[in-house]
């Protein structure tokens, strides 16, 4: 943050120096009455009426001048902090979501917001203007020092005053900043299930889960304005007490003789003056304690970012890879649990690999290792001999293909989310819809490629979503394929277009991995890897694979004798509790 900083420097040295005139014009006003009390009024003088008069609206006009001018730096420093930070809050806020545990209470774009707001607000304007507070009590010093001293201990209290909000306010709004945090990620999770908590009757019990998290924050937020809107009460009532105590002690004083009415009433707007930024800081501390904790947030995601748990280092470019995939004895670990162990295999370009095993075998763990969205605890997920993760995904973006489980699309038109929302490609992104079997349904669509999908693709039915999730995961010249239970909402139709596709990639030397808990989906495969608990349990070409399992199958049955298993690479026959019947005809 503080590189950032650099950048927006300049807007703030030059707000500064414009601070510096700006505190001493609002003296004018001030010198203009000590001058109409002690020198027109006493003398009468028309001249020195009217030269006064004109040298205040002169120095008024600039005044106002010079503020507009500050006004328009720090608006211009907030656009700037929202360009330059924007951009790359919402590039490693989607980086650091994607990484193996996560956790949710990171930085947000809201944080952007209120830094650039607190840079264009009042609350920037105090920060200014404060250091000018000893120069307006010296002034009062000059007119006179008892009258120095009643505006000096005015301001000691009004920021003793300041220091007491801080004290009282901080741990409430940040605590319940973090229970308001959790409750929009709980109600966004419950407005995307919305049809799950409606159909099943959990309104009420969501609803309840709410209005906790909901009072908890109103409670720590009226909280911290009750206590700060004493602090501020009283911080007013000292400064209309130092406004009629700076009168009290300048009527004595002229009284005495040993001051003038001028130098009363002079003293007393100085003095109001004076204590205006503290007042004003006062005003405002909400906002100062909300850039301060976005700035907090921005720096540890920053650093996260450039030297934390799952940063990517700066890497050359490489060429286009051609599919050449491979694991080296790749582990991972989340919180001290394995989720994969000693993971060994390679692809050739052009080869399919089915992904099989019992749910939570670490099936979608492995694949979001082979795309490079995870680091692997040890060993190294290889492609073309690069290192995946440490690969610029911008550039090695366009050469992969991915389908989740759960297909999500984005608010545009379906040739916009086939063509991953950049420049639409027509003729690649009807090539990838032939490809997904899809061109044909499409064309029926209200508007056909430009038809918007809506929100998450709420107009479209899960098969077609997943349909063009695939056309996505094709669009393109891919050259790595990984397909998550791809046939997971397909029908007869959609299953028989998914095998085509699959057969296309294979003729075009794409390299395929799927995951799937079909056997008949497995017949276009090369390759067999089950997994089972995090490791590899099997892994060789599909016909041997099929046949180990067979065996194992028979074996646990009590159909056949035990026997030493044939050599599979990385293989141990073990069967699987739950898993669905394999054989080698239904392989075939």
């Amino acid at each position: 943050m503080r590189e950032f900083l650099k950048q927006w420097r300049i807007y703030l040295v030059y707000g500064f120096f414009f601070s510096m005139f700006i505190n001493v014009l609002q003296l004018t006003f001030s010198v203009y009455m000590l001058q109409i009390y002690d020198r027109v009024l006493s003398s009468y003088s028309m001249p020195t009426l009217m030269a006064l008069t004109v040298a205040a609206l002169i120095s008024l006009g600039v005044l106002a001048s010079l503020e507009f001018v500050r006004s328009r730096l720090l608006v211009r420093c907030g656009v700037q902090i929202d360009q330059t930070l924007s951009r790359d809050v919402l590039d490693s806020i989607l980086k650091k979501a994607s990484l193996a545990g996560n956790t949710p209470d990171q930085a947000t774009l809201k944080d952007v917001n209120s830094l650039r707001n607190f840079f264009a607000g009042n609350a920037i304007f105090a920060l200014f203007d404060m250091p000018w507070i000893p120069v307006f009590l010296a002034v009062i010093y000059v007119l006179h020092p008892l009258l120095g001293m009643v505006a000096t201990g005015g301001a000691l209290l009004i920021v003793i005053f300041a220091l007491i909000n801080e004290k009282v306010t901080h741990k409430p709004l940040q605590a319940a900043n973090v229970v308001n945090g959790f409750s929009l990620r709980f109600f966004e999770t419950a407005r995307r299930n919305a049809r799950t908590v409606q159909s099943m009757g959990m309104i009420g019990n969501v609803s309840t889960r709410w209005q906790g998290f909901n009072d908890t924050v109103t409670k720590l937020q009226t909280q911290a304005s009750r206590q700060a809107g004493l602090v501020t009460i009283l911080s007013s009532w000292l400064r209309q007490s130092m406004q009629v105590a700076i009168y009290g002690v300048g009527a004595y004083l002229t009284l005495k003789g040993a001051s003038t009415p001028g130098s009363m009433i002079a003293a007393s707007i100085i003095m109001g003056k004076a204590l205006s930024p503290v007042q004003v800081g006062l005003a405002s501390w909400k906002n100062v304690v909300e850039a301060r904790g976005a700035w907090t947030r921005l720096e540890a995601l920053f650093k996260d970012r450039s030297g934390g748990a799952g940063a990517k280092p700066e890497a050359m470019d490489l060429p286009a890879p051609t599919g050449l995939l491979a694991a080296e004895q790749v582990s991972l670990a989340v919180g001290g649990k394995y989720l994969l162990h000693n993971i060994n295999f390679s692809l050739q370009p052009g080869e399919a690999m089915g992904l099989i095993g019992p749910s939570g075998a670490g099936k979608s763990t492995l694949c979001r290792l082979l795309l490079g969205v995870w680091p692997a605890t040890s060993g190294k997920i290889r492609l073309d001999g690069a290192d995946v993760f440490s690969w610029d995904h911008e550039k090695l973006g366009p050469y992969i293909g991915y389908l989740d489980q759960d297909v999500d699309l984005f608010p545009g038109t379906v040739a916009e989310n086939i063509a991953r929302l950049g420049e639409v490609d027509s003729e690649q992104v009807v090539a990838a819809a032939n490809m997904a079997g899809l061109h044909e349904l499409i064309l029926r669509f209200p508007q056909g490629y430009d038809t918007r999908v809506g929100e998450g693709g709420v107009i479209l039915s899960g098969g077609q979503r997943q349909r063009i999730g695939l056309a996505r995961a094709l669009y393109g010249k891919p050259r790595l394929v990984i397909l998550d239970e791809p046939n997971a909402s397909l029908d007869d139709e959609g299953e028989r277009a998914l095998l085509a596709a699959w057969a296309r990639l294979k003729e075009e030397g794409v390299t395929l991995v799927v995951v799937t808990h079909k056997p008949s989906l497995l017949a276009g495969v090369d390759k067999i890897m089950l997994l089972k608990d995090g490791a590899m349990a099997l892994f060789g070409p599909r016909e041997a694979v099929f046949q180990k399992l067979a065996e194992a199958q028979q074996q646990a049955q009590g159909q056949v004798p035990a026997r030493r298993p044939q050599a599979v690479p990385s293989t141990v026959p073990v069967p699987v509790a739950g898993a669905a019947p394999f054989s080698a005809q239904q392989g075939v």
